[in-house]
């Protein structure tokens, strides 16, 4: 509302006198990681004024990205004309400014957002990989509920598969997972990797890790003394296991489509530049996503 206004005061040369990326001083879980901030000046009626603009990003690479080479480069300045040290860059003034810049090379700007979204050789697999991780969920499900009944639903060798299923698909989730969050902090990982995923995937993956957490207490203090194989493991063993399955194969899952998602969404902006799914500006030239 605040640019809105702005947009209608008048304008004046100004000129950007520094650049940061940093993390907002407030957090919250649903919003972005980083803040680049640009500083700049500018003169009116004889005074040196300044004033700051900034935008969120979700990773430190984009917020570095969009304050390259900006440093001493001009920029039009909207400024009160009641109040003048009161200021604001327009999205049109940004715009316009990232234009000013030379372009981040092709080949260093496509290997960035390429390996987003997962290595190349795993990128045929990865819808593969997303339906082996759905049904590894669905069958975990199942045998759980019937743990949780007291019953095994399932045959002995089901117990095997399901364990040694997670390693079959976590591997590509970690592989996934590495090139997509770089340098981001560990507190950031599911953030960062499940960003570009549906709500309701987020939210299944929480649920499922805080559940697995309750299951296996619940699991540690019934759990039988002796030793059972296959068929003799009480179902309150098959319960405490799929606790875990669910919690790594909806991660494994919902990773993994992430990937696939924006694999097959790419956008473009007017002039030609790749676009990430969950950018709205080209962090090339500053031009809005183009949408369809």
């Amino acid at each position: 509302m605040q640019r809105q206004q702005a947009s209608k005061w008048p304008t004046v040369s100004g000129e950007i006198q520094s650049t940061s990326v940093g993390e907002p001083k407030t957090r919250r879980s649903s919003s972005p990681n980083y803040v680049a901030e640009l500083g700049y000046s500018y003169w009116v009626a004889g005074q040196v004024e300044a004033g700051f603009y900034k935008r969120e990003f979700w990773t430190e690479a984009e917020a570095n990205e969009s304050v390259r080479d900006l440093k001493g480069k001009p920029v039009l300045v909207h400024y009160n004309p009641n109040k003048p040290s009161k200021s604001a860059l327009s999205e049109a003034s940004v715009e316009t400014l990232l234009q000013t810049r030379p372009p981040k090379p092709e080949p260093e700007y496509l290997t960035y957002f390429a390996a987003s979204y997962g290595p190349d050789w795993l990128k045929p697999f990865l819808w593969v990989f997303v339906g082996l991780s759905a049904v590894g969920l669905v069958l975990s499900l199942w045998v759980h509920l019937g743990a949780v009944a007291g019953r095994r639903v399932a045959p002995e060798e089901f117990f095997w598969i399901l364990h040694m299923g997670i390693f079959l698909v976590w591997f590509p989730a970690v592989f996934v997972a590495k090139e997509r969050v770089g340098n981001i902090n560990r507190k950031d990982f599911l953030k960062v990797v499940l960003k570009a995923s549906p709500d309701w995937m987020r939210y299944m993956v929480y649920g499922f890790l805080g559940y697995a957490m309750v299951n296996f207490a619940f699991f540690f203090f019934q759990v039988p003394t002796g030793k059972g194989e296959g068929a003799n493991l009480p179902a309150i063993v098959w319960r405490g296991f799929s606790g875990h399955w669910m919690a790594f194969y909806s991660a494994a899952l919902t990773i993994l489509y992430s990937a696939a998602k924006a694999n097959t969404t790419a956008r473009r902006c007017s002039n030609g530049h790749f676009i990430p799914p969950d950018a709205n500006f080209c962090a090339r030239c500053g031009q809005s996503a183009l949408n369809g």
